[in-house]
């Protein structure tokens, strides 16, 4: 898997653990509402958690697993040039300007480098 797919991947997972996280709030929020109401409603709204804990569970196991996955291919990479650049987009967030700025490089040297990055990596996950 490349470094995008996983960087995608990743992200679309923190997403989904933000929004059962928020969920799981509003659930907690109606069960306290809910005892006084009906005990149906109470129940519902208990098996609701459980199955947002369970799906948040689930979720961080994967992220931990692909954040691991982006982190052994940056560091296959042998220039140390091209690991601190993807270091810095992919688990930093920083924008090209930025890491361009950090290194004293040419923003045009960075992109450069990040493609050469990007293709080793493509092609190590390929073997």
């Amino acid at each position: 898997m490349s470094i995008k797919t996983i960087k995608a991947r990743i992200t679309e997972l923190q997403a989904r653990i933000w929004r059962h996280r928020q969920y799981l709030a509003h659930t907690h929020k109606q069960l306290a509402l809910s005892q006084r109401v009906s005990p149906a409603t109470g129940h519902r709204c208990r098996q609701q958690l459980r199955a947002l804990q369970i799906a948040i569970a689930r979720d961080s196991d994967d992220l931990e697993t692909l954040n691991r996955a982006l982190i052994a291919a940056i560091d296959s990479q042998e220039n140390p040039q091209i690991q601190e650049i993807l270091t810095r987009r992919y688990l930093n967030d920083q924008p090209f300007a930025a890491i361009a700025a950090a290194m004293g490089y040419d923003l045009r040297w960075v992109y450069r480098l990040h493609a050469r990055g990007l293709g080793a990596a493509g092609q190590e996950s390929k073997r």
